[in-house]
């Protein structure tokens, strides 16, 4: 549940509430003092996370109710399948959807396999059905800041390893808050990912401040710091961060030591977990097209991100850097990409899915193509221009010189023309 317009605290029971969406009614997890039946709060992954005056949140709800019944139009109508063009195994993969029937590994692989245009087209409106029907139009929109691009490990794909001669930054605490402070009083951002390699500058003190900081503005705080110790995690959740991004990369134990060597997947498996029984909402994937993987693999790792239990999942394509170990290594395709957003929307009806700026990069209609594959999550890159052409994890990356101004309203003109409902941010 990702629809950050006003809502109304209808019921409380202890640490929860069940809050009202024009009629539509969720249950959160309570993260504020001082609320009571009545009162109108914003959440985001089903927590709230400021409270809105009454006044305030009616004119909103006033401006937003018209837009949103008729873009929920546009997205039923965008979502309708022709079964009787439905080839068999996609037929059996809907049906066993609909009766809420596991998916099974030999189904995913066939549906990764698939490589007819035809057959991806219906692959792609199934699993929009499958969305449209869990999600309604709700499209999660949240900001990030790449904070640092400085990073302790020599991972084998990435430019931002310690072996890349590349020029470094940090951003300070006061620059981090006042572009978080930015993002919130401009744009109206209701969450926050707070990104960077993993770099031990910034320690338990100043990672504390950070967040405790960005966490007042009234936004969901969101972690990509990498593998950093649990009691640092611990801590940083008491400070009042509420999300974790970690990906494991891949389910092959094998393949994972080339990328990360020195460390293993079991110790990464295990931090994973770890921040789910924290009380993190989780996010966690894996990355498409690397050396030696097969479609085995790929059907494993969606399987084994769905056992993590994660509120959002996030995998992208594998994109050669120069000066890396794998920089000769070809990119995924996008058809691959499409190919698993939709079939991990079969194994996840109700999970969020991620569309990466990885995927931007190899195709400049991505976006939409992977909104009407199953997925419904977005990020729009907030990091101050002067840094974010620095932080290049591959290469040739998307957007690195486009303002934000320019990306909230090529996001918000594509989620409207597809009947979404970008109500992380501000209406435009």
């Amino acid at each position: 549940m990702c629809y950050a317009i006003p809502a109304k605290i209808v019921k409380i029971d202890d640490n929860t509430a069940i809050v009202d969406y024009f009629g539509e009614e969720k249950k959160i997890l309570l993260d504020l003092e001082n609320v009571k039946i009545g009162d109108y709060i914003y959440a985001q992954g089903g927590i709230s996370v400021r409270k809105i005056q009454e006044d305030e949140a009616e004119e909103i709800l006033k401006i937003w109710q018209e837009t949103f019944f008729e873009l929920k139009k546009t997205d039923e109508a965008l979502a309708k399948i022709d079964q009787n063009n439905l080839p068999k195994n996609a037929l059996h993969v809907l049906q066993n959807i609909n009766l809420r029937k596991t998916i099974k590994k030999d189904e995913i692989t066939t549906l990764l396999d698939l490589n007819l245009t035809e057959e991806r087209k219906v692959l792609y409106e199934v699993a929009n059905n499958v969305r449209q029907k869990e999600h309604g139009n709700a499209s999660c929109v949240h900001g990030i800041i790449e904070f640092s691009n400085y990073c302790q490990n020599g991972c084998s794909y990435c430019g931002l390893n310690n072996q890349q001669k590349v020029t470094r930054y940090r951003m300070s605490a006061d620059e981090i808050v006042a572009t978080a402070q930015h993002a919130v009083d401009e744009y109206e951002f209701k969450a926050l990912v707070l990104q960077s390699g993993e770099d031990y500058f910034y320690d338990d003190a100043k990672l504390i401040e950070i967040v405790k900081r960005v966490r007042a503005l009234g936004v969901l705080v969101f972690l990509s710091i990498g593998s950093r110790s649990k009691e640092l995690y611990e801590k940083l959740y008491d400070a009042g961060a509420r999300a974790a991004l970690l990906r494991f990369e891949t389910s092959n134990s094998e393949i994972f030591k080339q990328l990360r060597p020195g460390t293993t997947l079991d110790d990464r498996l295990d931090l994973i977990k770890s921040l789910t029984k924290m009380g993190y909402i989780l996010a966690t994937g894996f990355m498409l097209g690397l050396p030696d993987e097969t479609t085995e693999d790929l059907a494993n790792n969606i399987l084994l991100t769905h056992a993590l239990q994660p509120e959002m999942y996030s995998f992208g394509p594998f994109i050669p850097t120069k000066g890396t170990a794998l920089e000769s290594h070809q990119s995924s395709s996008i058809e691959k990409v499409l190919n698993t957003i939709a079939a991990c929307r079969f194994v996840a009806p109700s999970g969020n899915i991620l569309l990466t700026t990885a995927m931007e990069t190899l195709s400049p209609t991505s976006k939409r193509d992977a909104l009407l594959a199953g997925a419904n999550s977005m990020m729009i890159n907030l990091t101050p221009l002067s840094y974010r052409k620095l932080y290049n994890i591959y290469d040739n990356r998307a957007g690195i010189d486009k303002s934000i101004e320019k990306s909230i309203q090529e996001t918000t003109e594509l989620l409207y023309s597809l009947g979404r409902a970008p109500t992380d941010i501000g209406l435009n």
